[in-house]
């Protein structure tokens, strides 16, 4: 299973919704998450974590 399906079964078994995927970014209520594998080995780890993906914004003040 690719890390992309099992960020979308791992969002949907929280019940969340509203969500969506630009290319292998998850989006959830416009906040970005990059999808990378984990190996902890924690029981219960479904291999797959999510990270808040930084964005940068730039601001022009007067």
């Amino acid at each position: 299973m690719s890390l992309k399906a099992r960020a979308q079964e791992k969002v949907e078994r929280a019940g969340i919704s509203n969500y969506s995927f630009d290319q292998d970014v998850l989006v959830m209520c416009g906040v970005r998450y990059t999808i990378e594998s984990c190996e902890c080995g924690e029981p219960g780890c479904d291999g797959v974590q999510l990270r808040k993906k930084a964005t940068v914004v730039g601001r022009i003040l007067q």
